[in-house]
């Protein structure tokens, strides 16, 4: 009957047989199903250490007060400070609320476990994949790209799979003990699985595309996930944007279960603070979980969604850029929209445009390095348009301005520039809504051009013929981003004393709340941008230029 599915895995996806035979062996299966079994043993054993127990001499020498005792009521019926006995003198036990600590934290650790544990194996994976020379082999395989994937994200977490089915007992047990209903466990594996496919899905792209860092990349990749797990457990709903970090982990989803029974509590009153206010796009999505899981699903979806098609179009070319251009367009909308939707909430925060730029920087970072064409790439688009463009041919043609749009190769300055224009006509009515000065308006206009200055550094740095071209961009973007707010802190030349200088090199300007400046600062600042910006974009207009007549040359010579 093995050898039967075995079979039947095969023919579905040969890359999920060949991870399965490597992996499920008996000394590993055991190995895994030891650990599951241990660490359940370990929890409820430090728990049940925890219950107020009798002495050998039938006294109790335990104190008055437990944390999991049913505690007495005073005369003015509101809690005493000693525990109830019964009887027989025996502490009586609130086992609700015993279980639920049992199931809260081996839901935390459960989680944690297959994102950052999952995360590595799959970055590592690719890694020794990628240095063996295996991965081109597979490329070769007549497999499609979708079978790969398929077949890494099922095949090689498989051992951390059955250490998480078997800890579902102990979990949905100590769920129904507490009094949390059966749908809601059930959506809150859901949601474990969405946040899975969330992150599996960014480890299997990351590893594809870094592999220059070597062998730091799954210490990165589960690192991050770390702190990101971290940051969704312990941060408080602040009814702002900053709220969807939230809802990347099931832990969204487990404050939606807790809510109604934890209340009761003071242990974990911080995980449920005030969900029942957040809503996104001005509509309710606290204490109803299924409008919880909605969300969850839609943004772990939308992130999956995207991370595939990165792996669908760079697996089978290591050359090409992570997403196209016709998708960056869609993807920036799409993620402006669900950012846009956690900011508004009826209850206005200044801290929303801060978090909204600081999510809209590391978006934008984020689509730099995939739309960023490598230096071949550049080269032959250089040579293609000065081969089949003749110079008799209308304005709009000699200057490939659709190229720059929707071309795959050519340089993503255009590009890039669309996509910051949508964001600012996404965020330009919501900032006028919440009724904002000018001088912040005008500040993220400039933060905004600051991001297509950082796109022309990274290009110009692709296109050069240095070693780690990669490094040398990523070092020079992140000093142009964090050293002029450093240096002028430093001089003690705060926004009100500096506008200019803080308007025109600081992206994060919007968020000091300091910040003033009158209309002429604002326009030299945009015009001190601007000019930088040309400059960057003349000197990478001239080297494509050289490359296309050098490679016009070479083929005349021929």
């Amino acid at each position: 009957m093995t050898l039967n599915l075995l079979d039947k895995i095969g023919n579905w996806n040969p890359q999920l047989f060949r991870e399965i035979k490597g992996r499920l062996k008996i000394g590993n299966m055991a190995i895994a199903s030891a650990i599951s079994l241990s660490a359940q043993l370990l929890l409820f054993m430090g728990y049940r250490a925890q219950l107020p127990l009798a002495s050998g001499n039938g006294k109790y020498d335990e104190p008055n007060y437990n944390n999991f005792c049913v505690l007495e009521a005073t005369m003015d019926t509101k809690p005493g400070t000693k525990c109830v006995r019964d009887a027989l003198e025996n502490f009586v036990i609130n086992w609700p609320h015993w279980w639920l600590q049992i199931f809260i934290w081996l839901s935390i650790l459960s989680v944690l476990a297959l994102l950052v544990a999952g995360t590595y194996m799959l970055v590592s994976d690719l890694d020794k994949e990628e240095r063996r020379g295996t991965l081109n082999f597979i490329r070769l395989s007549p497999q499609s790209a979708k079978t790969i994937f398929w077949g890494k994200i099922l095949g090689v977490p498989i051992l951390l799979y059955l250490a998480a089915i078997l800890a579902v007992p102990l979990h949905l047990y100590a769920g129904l003990a507490a009094g949390i209903p059966l749908n809601g466990i059930l959506c809150f594996y859901i949601s474990v699985t969405a946040s899975c496919a969330l992150f599996y899905s960014t480890a299997m792209l990351f590893g594809l595309t870094t592999s220059w860092l070597g062998g730091l990349q799954p210490w990165l990749a589960s690192g991050t996930v770390f702190v990101v797990f971290g940051i969704c457990t312990r941060i408080e709903l602040r009814r702002i944007a900053l709220d969807l970090i939230t809802f990347l982990s099931p832990i969204a989803i487990l404050k939606y279960l807790l809510f109604g029974v934890v209340k009761n509590y003071d242990d974990f009153d911080w995980l449920v603070e005030d969900l029942d206010k957040l809503q996104w796009f001005f509509s309710p999505v606290g204490t109803n979980i299924a409008s919880g899981l909605a969300l969850s699903l839609l943004v772990c979806g939308t992130g999956t969604y995207w991370m595939w098609q990165g792996w669908q179009r760079r697996f089978p070319n290591p050359n090409a850029t992570v997403v196209s251009k016709r998708q960056s367009y869609l993807l920036v909308i799409c993620f402006q929209l669900i950012m846009l939707g956690f900011a508004l909430q009826s209850s206005i925060s200044y801290n929303n445009l801060r978090t909204l730029l600081l999510f809209d920087l590391v978006m934008f970072l984020a689509l730099i390095a995939a739309l960023t064409s490598d230096r071949q790439s550049l080269y032959d688009w250089a040579r293609y348009r000065q081969q089949i463009v003749p110079s008799s041919q209308k304005l709009w043609r000699r200057y490939p301005l659709l190229d720059l749009i929707w071309s795959e190769k050519s340089p993503p300055i255009v590009a890039i520039a669309i996509n910051v224009l949508s964001s600012v006509i996404i965020l330009i009515p919501w900032m006028l809504f919440q009724k904002n000065e000018a001088e912040e308006v005008w500040g993220v206009i400039c933060s905004m051009n600051l991001i297509l200055i950082y796109a022309a550094i990274t290009q110009l740095f692709l296109f050069t013929k240095t070693r780690n071209q990669e490094i040398w961009a990523a070092g020079t973007v992140g000093s142009a981003i964090l050293l002029p707010p450093l240096i002028l802190s430093m001089l003690l030349l705060n926004p009100g004393k500096a506008p200019i200088l803080w308007l025109s090199s600081t992206f994060f300007v919007s968020f000091s709340s300091s910040f003033a400046a009158s209309g002429s600062t604002i326009l030299f600042s945009l015009l001190s941008q601007w000019s930088v910006l040309v400059l960057l974009n003349l000197k990478l207009r001239s080297q494509l230029k050289l490359a296309g007549e050098s490679a016009s040359k070479a083929l005349l010579k021929a």
